[in-house]
């Protein structure tokens, strides 16, 4: 019996179809069976108090600190967009000085745990009793006191703010190292001046390779601002922590403080997305339906069915 190379062998394309859909369909079965198993273990839980979860998840102490925990996260967004910016800059410039300092402000914020760095920033004061601007070694200048200036929630905004320069410094000094330099060379070859190659051509090319980590890397902020909770400045989780401490109904009010987190999480996940969209507009390639418009079909295909016939 002759030998039939497997490259020559028919293939029953029909039956590998029916044999892929069938274990797709086992697959979402089993998946949803588990899940199905999953919710009604906790749904169905006696220690589940459905009735405290209704009656706190819009109560106005939790209202309150939602409010506050958008107003740190969007606070720590801008600093550290303003302040990545900046080190994004430094971390690219040629004076050697500069970038070392950059460099090192990265490695250092990047080392240190956040939440080291919020109780750091909120007990400066047992460190630095006065703040202020004055000429060194004499009484000239305006000091007052630490914990006047650096409120907890001052505090908060700094730590998360600097905090977030760092990591959102590489973020915008990786996007700009992935336009290409020849593009600048010819923008500049063209008679364009540094800062209107920077927005005409950098930026809007880069945006689609910042926009993604950095939506992730606010997400993240969002979530880490939880972490306040431990100078009680009264955000989301400080609010649920109060409330649970008095009732003791302390799964109730972590699943209230949850909800709420996956609400801000989908919201900013939704706003990446249109944002990702936007800035990839004219550059996702075109797919055509090659067996409808034969002409559309790459040479080497067409030099192929040639060679066949």
């Amino acid at each position: 019996m002759a030998f039939t190379p497997l490259e020559l062998r028919p293939v029953d394309k029909l039956g590998a179809r029916r044999r892929a859909l069938l274990r797709g369909r086992i697959i979402w079965v089993i998946a949803l069976l588990v899940l199905t198993y999953v919710v009604a273990g906790i749904a169905l839980n006696p220690a589940m108090r459905w009735d405290v979860i209704a009656e706190y998840i819009t109560a106005p102490l939790i209202l309150r600190g939602l409010w506050l925990t958008i107003s740190i996260t969007a606070g720590a967004a801008a600093i550290g967009l303003a302040g990545g910016l900046i080190v994004a800059m430094g971390r690219m410039s040629e004076n050697p000085l500069i970038r070392v300092i950059a460099t090192g402000y990265v490695n250092l914020f990047r080392a240190l745990p956040l939440l080291v760095q919020i109780l750091i920033w909120y007990n400066l004061g047992t460190f630095l009793p006065e703040l202020g601007i004055g000429i060194p070694f004499t009484d000239i200048g305006f000091y007052a006191p630490t914990n006047d200036v650096l409120s907890p929630m001052a505090a908060c905004l700094v730590a998360l703010g600097l905090n977030q320069s760092a990591y959102m410094g590489e973020i915008i000094r990786g996007g700009l190292l992935s336009v290409q330099h020849g593009q600048i060379e010819a923008a500049v070859a063209l008679g364009m001046t540094r800062t209107k190659v920077l927005w005409r051509v950098v930026a809007p090319q880069a945006a689609r390779s910042i926009i993604p980590p950095m939506g992730n890397d606010i997400i993240n902020l969002l979530k880490a601002t939880s972490l306040v909770s431990v100078v009680g400045v009264g955000d989301l989780m400080t609010r649920a922590q109060g409330i649970y401490a008095a009732t003791y109904q302390v799964i109730p009010l972590l699943l209230v403080a949850s909800f709420w987190y996956l609400v801000l999480t989908a919201l900013l996940a939704f706003a990446q997305n249109a944002l990702e969209r936007r800035f990839s507009a004219g550059t996702q390639p075109d797919h055509h339906d090659t067996r409808r418009n034969p002409k559309a079909e790459p040479l080497r295909l067409q030099i192929s069915a040639r060679e066949a016939v």
